[in-house]
């Protein structure tokens, strides 16, 4: 049997200097070449190497489109928006830039993903625009970084290079966040910092869920980036909580490091600021997966991601062909080796295995049943002691390890942190 077992890439952050220098060079580049053309020589090779410090925390970000200011138009308003979306547990907001916004993300601890794809600042219809203003931005702690394409590439996957560099030369201190639609050119994401896509695995299949994650995980420990993705709002009905937590939690299972939720129009009345029954269901799920959020970035990307078999499918529904079990669709090479230093004991789970910045074993566990408990297990096959992530508290507890198994209960669509401790 076979896992998808992938090398972890280097964790550290590029030094400040060595930025400095390939940004200038990457600006060069940018300026001369044309749209995707191959590096010319090793100074741009390296430039496409080069990646801007990743974000500390999982983002979870709140956006009512791009592409034109669709926010509050009024600085009062745009503020209480703010404070709603913190307080439903938004930590990052997607929008287009304005010096009195960056003040209330400043006041309210939400990061600002600028809106490279809006008029005022395009990022290659008004590059001259977008530069001042990434240059102006370097180094603020109150931004995430920038937006810059959303849909699919089409012919435009060169484009998307170039953009992709001229942003990082004119601020070399945040990333830029570049999309596709599922896998479509994703080849032409290897220079990106933060490369992600969008599917809404509910309603235009389940069956790509799980091959779209560990293509895109695969890509990110190759090239070096992290992995965000667009999420429907209402996954197949307005309010369900189950199933938005069963795409996050076997999301991060398999290295994903932020969710753009699509899309808040759906979340939020843009004219009263209240929130939707879709809206009250996300705040739940932020309630279960965001006090993870520092804890996730330190595990960075898994080495392995390995699956029990199924008896159920993800909507607690009888298996296809009358089968009484199987792999989950994606997952048919991605059972657990024999070999494999901890085995399942119970309950239907898809793991990540990881390392986490202080080089200890982390796994992250995720229910494969939107709408069922599983009571899970994992055997270990040497002693060890083990410690779960404790959400209400939000501090590492100890586990009880019996015969060095630990069992855990996940809920439906749920998902823990486990960690070894040394």
């Amino acid at each position: 049997m076979v896992v998808g077992t992938i090398l972890v890439a280097p964790f550290g952050e590029v030094r400040a200097m060595v930025q400095r220098v390939v940004s200038i060079l990457a600006m060069v580049l940018v300026a001369s070449a044309p749209a995707g053309a191959a590096p010319a020589d090793p100074a741009a090779a390296a430039a496409e190497k080069q990646r801007c410090p990743r974000p500390g925390e999982f983002a979870s970000v709140f956006s009512f489109g791009y592409g034109g200011d669709t926010m509050p138009k009024d600085d009062a308003r745009f503020d209480e928006l703010l404070r709603k979306i913190k307080d439903a547990g938004f930590n990052v907001v997607h929008c287009t830039y304005t010096d009195k916004r960056l003040e209330s993300c400043r006041k309210h601890g939400v990061k600002m993903m600028v809106d490279f794809l809006a008029d005022e600042h395009h990022v290659y219809k008004s590059a001259d625009q977008a530069k001042a203003l990434a240059q102006r931005l370097r180094g603020s702690p109150d931004v995430w970084g920038y937006n810059i394409w959303n849909e699919s590439f089409g012919k435009t996957g060169p484009g998307r290079q170039r953009d992709i560099l001229a942003v990082r030369s004119w601020d070399p201190t945040h990333p830029a966040y570049c999309g596709t639609y599922r896998t479509y050119g994703l080849r032409h994401l290897a220079c990106a910092d933060v490369m992600g896509y969008y599917d809404y695995h509910w309603k235009r299949g389940p069956h790509y869920h799980f091959p779209h994650l560990l293509t895109y995980c695969k890509a990110a420990h190759d090239n070096n980036s992290i992995v965000y993705r667009w999420v429907e709002a209402a996954p197949g009905q307005p309010g369900n909580v189950t199933r938005s937590l069963y795409t996050a939690n076997t999301s991060i299972a398999c290295g994903l490091k932020g969710l753009l939720w699509f899309l808040a129009t759906g979340l939020m009345d843009k004219d009263t600021l209240q929130w939707t029954p879709a809206g009250q269901a996300i705040a739940q799920v932020h309630r279960e997966i965001m006090p993870l959020k520092a804890e996730i970035m330190k595990i960075h990307l898994p080495s392995a991601v390995c699956s029990t078999p199924i008896t159920r499918t993800a909507n607690n529904e009888a298996l296809p062909d009358a089968r009484n079990e199987m792999m989950p669709p994606g997952l048919e090479n991605n059972g657990f080796p024999k070999d494999f230093a901890v085995q399942p004991a119970g309950g239907e789970f898809v793991l990540g295995a990881f390392k986490d910045d202080q080089g200890r074993d982390a796994f992250f566990l995720a229910n494969h049943n939107a709408y069922a408990t599983q009571e899970a297990g994992l055997k270990f096959t040497r002693p060890v002691k083990v410690s779960l992530f404790d959400r209400t508290k939000r501090q590492w507890a100890p586990m009880t390890v019996t015969d060095q198994t630990v069992r855990l209960t996940l809920q439906p669509g749920g998902g823990e942190l486990l960690r070894l401790e040394k």
